[in-house]
This record gives structure tokens, sequence and C-alpha cells, in this order.
């Protein structure tokens, strides 16, 4: 007789109880190979559970090889191969990846969490979840959905100035993944040129495509022209509305000289990153790139990781004519990456007027979070005086001479989510970095965004401050300015 004390758990059925009793003593030896187990009716009887519980359980192991049936003469145990008798092993295994615990991370650029619409994207994602059953179940359009395409193109017409249509546009998971897509359609021979300084992941993925770049220089106009036409480069990846780190805002002259350049030859190409386009907090928006463009030369690229989260795992692209009819081509059998369930969901939450009431909260939250900053900039790094350890006479001249120790210059006030601060100070980046380390402040410095070395970027502090908690701010710039002083 076959006797288990079963009892129905959380998350689980009897039968899968059952099954599993029958499964580890079977595997464990105690019922041999061969044995023939005892009749549902039996067995149901024994434990006080119903026929179909023990059939459920017994098809089950049927389907997975542990039983075999004949016909008018029952279940039988299959050979299976006995496991050994369980001995728990804490495994030691490397770390293989550091997680700090900063007491601040100016590195950090996410959105504020806490600050998520909650009850908004819940009600739009109930909307979805009755509305649209049939549809989340099936496979996605390649390009992503076509009313999240169309309410884009509506966005961006009203927001960007741009008049394209859904048919352009590609969602996708990341940039990153839609970057991957995208070198596909490119010439294979191209020549990518990137902003120097400028986003590091760019010519990480350009490296991983054994792809040909050159470094730009930049200048206060945005990209600086004759570097790039001597560069060689049929490719630019730009940020034109407001450029990261620098911070820098592409002038209309500027603007109108790379769309030209754009032109001059056929499979020449523009990357429009505007990235962060929604953050100004003096002025409105400039028009993107891509509504300036008469010649198809401009790919546009966005994500909602920087306005809503980065769990939420919706960017897009849009594509000049030439280049989608290759997307059409090639990427048609390509599923799309992007949730199909929030794809409908932010849809609607646009239509609805919940992502521009989102948006004017967050510039609110943000440009209370740079006032405070520029505030604490201004009273801890703008006002240090330099210390000497020194006595009698000395002492008293060195302090008589000492000078304050300015942040030269803060820029990136207009837009965005971070400051660049230029400190007076002998010490080297690396030096300055991991001092601010031994106090729990994460930062980098804007060096470190380089790829070609270049002194004018030294000793400029990159501090992304929308991830930051206001009441840390202070503290952590206090931190910072005494780094200058301990030197």
């Amino acid at each position: 007789m076959l006797h288990y004390e079963l009892e129905k758990k959380k998350g689980s059925s009897l039968y899968e109880e059952l099954y599993q009793k029958l499964k580890e003593d079977i595997l464990r030896g105690r019922i041999l190979p061969g044995t023939k187990l005892p009749s549902k009716r039996e067995l149901a009887r024994d434990n006080g559970i119903s026929v179909k519980t023990v059939l459920s359980a017994y098809e089950q192991l049927v389907v997975e090889g542990y039983l075999y049936s004949k016909e008018k003469k029952g279940y039988f145990v299959a050979a299976v191969e006995a496991m050994p008798e369980y001995k728990p092993v804490v495994a030691e295994y490397p770390q293989l990846y550091r997680e700090d615990q900063w007491f601040a991370d100016f590195t950090a650029n996410n959105t504020v969490y806490d600050k998520f619409p909650f009850s908004m994207w819940r009600k739009v994602m109930r909307e979805v979840l009755s509305e649209y059953d049939k549809e989340l179940v099936k496979r996605g359009h390649f390009l992503g959905v076509r009313q999240l395409r169309e309410t884009i193109a509506d966005y961006l017409y009203r927001t960007r100035g741009m008049t394209i249509s859904p048919e352009c546009i590609v969602i996708g998971a990341s940039i990153e993944y839609l970057y991957s897509r995208l070198i596909k359609l490119l010439p294979a021979d191209a020549v990518y040129a990137v902003e120097n300084p400028g986003y590091k992941k760019i010519p990480v993925i350009y490296e991983e495509y054994g792809l040909k770049w050159k470094s730009i220089a930049m200048d206060d106009g945005g990209i600086h022209m004759k570097s790039l036409q001597d560069s060689g480069a049929d490719i630019i990846h730009v940020s034109p509305e407001h450029h990261y780190p620098l911070g820098t805002v592409m002038s209309a002259s500027r603007r109108q000289e790379l769309l030209s350049w754009a032109s001059e030859k056929e499979e020449r190409y523009i990357i429009e990153d505007d990235y962060d386009c929604e953050f100004r907090y003096r002025s409105r928006s400039i028009p993107a790139l891509g509504s300036m463009d008469s010649h198809e030369s401009v790919i546009y690229m966005n994500t909602f990781s920087k306005t809503l989260t980065p769990a939420i795992r919706i960017s897009y692209m849009v594509l000049p004519e030439k280049l989608m009819r290759r997307y059409i081509d090639t990427a048609n059998f390509y599923c799309n990456t992007a949730s199909t369930c929030e794809q409908y969901a932010l849809a609607r939450f646009i239509e609805n007027g919940y992502f521009e009431r989102h948006l004017n909260r967050m510039r609110a939250i943000y440009k209370t979070k740079h006032d405070l900053l520029m505030e604490q900039i201004e009273r801890h790094l703008s006002r240090l005086k330099k210390f000497y350890h020194a006595e009698g006479e000395r002492l008293k001249r060195i302090l008589k001479q000492s000078v304050l120790l300015p942040a030269v210059s803060v820029d990136g006030g207009e837009s965005g989510t971070h400051l660049l601060v230029k400190v007076d100070t002998s010490m080297t980046d690396t030096e300055i970095e991991e001092a601010a380390e031994n106090m729990g402040i994460h930062i980098s410095c804007l060096s470190r965004f380089c790829s070609e070395k270049n002194p004018e970027y030294d000793h400029i502090l990159v501090l992304n401050y929308s991830d930051m908690d206001e009441s840390r701010l202070t503290e952590a710039v206090r931190r910072l300015g005494n780094i200058f002083i301990q030197w």
C-alpha cells in the first residue's frame, strides 16, 4: 500500500503533490523498476483523494517517462536511474561583478523610481488586458504595435516638428538592440563617426561589430565640421538637442552644415540620438534635426527609458524610406523584442494625456534638484579655501595668501539631468575619482567620456542628479568639497 501525507499547498494542487511524491520514490529507488502501482481507485481510497487526482498524477508520470501503462493491466514503474541521496552543498562561486553601495552615485543617469505614475499605468494596463486579450497572445508585428507607431508619429509631429509615417517607425526593446539591427542595413564598409567626448556605449557597439570608426572633436556649436569632413566618415552619431555629456545644443547653422554634408554623397547618414529632448527648463525643445531633413539622411532614435523607467524596455527609430525598405526585406522574420502588452499600454498612456502630465511633473522635480545642486555647489565648491599644514610665520603667510578654490564654471543648467563642474585643482582626474570613492561618492570626470585625450576636458566633474535623493544631495556635495580641502 502506498500512503502519503498529502496537503494542498498554496500555488499547487493535490495531484501535483502526489506526482512529486511518487516521482521522488521512483528516483530514490524506493519503488523499483517493473513494480506495478496500485490501481487508480485503490490509491485514491488509501490516500483519501479522488480518482481524477490519481489519474492526473499517473498520466503526468507517463508523459515524463517514469511510468508506462499496459492496457487492462495498469501502471508500471519504468527503468529510471536512481538518484543518489541528496546532500546539500554550498558552492563557492566567485562574485562576477561588483554591487557597490554608494552614499551618492553621480554616475547613475536614472529616473526617479518612486515618482513613476503607478496609478495611471495600472489603469491603462487593466484596460489593455481587458480589451486586447486576443491580440496580446498573438505574435506581434515585427515593426511593433501599429497603434503605438501611430501614437509616436503624432507625438513627434506635435513635439519635435517631424512629419513622418507610422510605416517608417521600428519599435524595439532598447536603443542597443535597434542599433544592432540598424548596422545591418548600412554599408558594410562604412566609416562611422562619434562625438568626442560622447556617449561611451556607441564606440563599444562599433567595436563589437568590427566597424571602422573615428572620433570627431566638438566645439561650442556642436560637432566640428572640418574634423568630420577630414575624417572620411560616412555615418555620424550625434545628439544635437542636448549633447551628453557636454550639454551642448547644436546651433541652427551647424545643423544646416551637417545636413548639407550628408546630402553630398549617397549612403551618408546622420543618426540623431534624441535621448532627453523632453527635459528643458527655461524654453521649449528645439525642433529635431529630422524635421529639417529634406534628403532622407536622418535616422532618428529615441527611448522611453529616460522619461518613464528603464524597466519599460521600449525604444524606437525612424528610418528613411530607402532603409525602411531594406529593413522590411531583411528583418521581417524577426520577432519584435518589446512587450506587446506594454506597447498597447504606452500608446494609451500617451493618447490619454498621462505621458504629458508625467513629463510636466518630472520637469518640476528635476528643476528642484537642479536648483538645489547649484545651491550646494555654490556653498561647498565655490568658496573653499586651500588649507595647509604649516607652522609659525609660514602658516600665517600661506593663510594670508590663500585663495578661493572655485568651481571655475558650471555648465548644462538649461536642460537635461546633469551638470558639468570644472574645478581648479592640481589633482588628476583619477585622484579625484578615487578620493570621492573613499568618501562614498561615485563620480566620473569628463575625461572618461573621451575616445581621444584632450587636456581641455580635464578636472571637470560630470554630476548626474536625476536619481539623486534630495536628502543626501547636500551632504554629497559637502563631501566632494572636502576632497579638495584634504588635498
